[in-house]
């Protein structure tokens, strides 16, 4: 079985109703707005998770009319970081904001399980996209990579974490093509064996790799090239995937 990816379908400007994803809005900054309006406006739900609220509303708070065209469909976190000023904003629009005492999971998963909430009231399953992702604190961005790992074996949904400057997935073990459109993505990426080593091959990168044994502390596959349209990858391990957003897109 081979496994689809059309990652930057998300930033695409063209309509796709098929394409029903989940915008999460994480605490970090929101510096790339034009990519950032892209997400959002071909999102079919926007949660904030906590902290992202204060760094929506500090993107757009510079322009109320504008603000106002980014209203999400609920908060929820433990609430230890949205700003009074802001909660006070986002409760003026009659956003639903909950808090969640458990300290068990973050942020980004307390916003993943109202996610699943939701699919069971409407009978439908939405793939992911969180934004920022990457980036900021190191800690953060571990935690970010941990949230695809542990949501790989849920077949029925994408997972793509969006940072200034790259698209980031997990590629289970198998076989995967990646419809790259490299007016939106490329040229850099990456095959990275987090977590574990793995074997990879691939076609289609400037470097492809045969049967190449992967691990921290030996090879890894960075700084790669795309070289085609088409990426396949195969691997007997899980692999984080990451290529680059073409700066023209931000």
């Amino acid at each position: 079985m081979t496994t689809h990816w059309h990652l930057s379908s998300i930033l695409s400007t063209e309509q796709n109703n098929n394409n029903k994803f989940c915008l999460i809005v994480l605490n970090q900054p929101i510096v790339q707005i034009d990519t950032f309006q892209r997400l959002w406006h071909n999102a079919s739900l926007r949660f904030l998770a906590d902290g992202g609220s204060n760094r929506l509303y500090d993107a757009f708070k510079h322009d109320k009319q504008l603000l106002e065209q980014y209203i999400p469909d609920e908060i929820r976190g433990d609430l230890d970081s949205i700003r009074p000023d802001v909660r006070e904003f986002y409760e003026s629009k009659n956003v639903k904001i909950t808090k969640i005492h458990e300290q068990d999971s973050t942020d980004f998963m307390k916003c993943i399980y109202l996610l699943q909430e939701k699919e069971q009231e409407r009978d439908e399953i939405y793939d992911i996209v969180a934004t920022p992702a990457l980036g900021g604190r190191f800690d953060q961005t571990m935690s970010s990579i941990h949230v695809l790992y542990l949501l790989k074996d849920q077949i029925k949904r994408k997972v793509i974490l969006v940072s200034d400057e790259n698209l980031t997935v997990l590629l289970d073990k198998g076989t995967h093509h990646i419809h790259c459109r490299l007016d939106l993505e490329g040229p850099t990426c990456g095959v990275m064996p987090i977590g574990a080593p793995a074997v990879i091959s691939s076609k289609g990168l400037k470097w492809d790799m045969n049967n190449l044994a992967c691990h921290f502390g030996g090879v890894v596959s960075t700084c790669n090239v795309l070289n085609s349209d088409l990426i396949e990858i195969h691997t007997d391990s899980p692999v984080v995937w990451t290529v680059e957003i073409k700066q023209s897109v931000q």
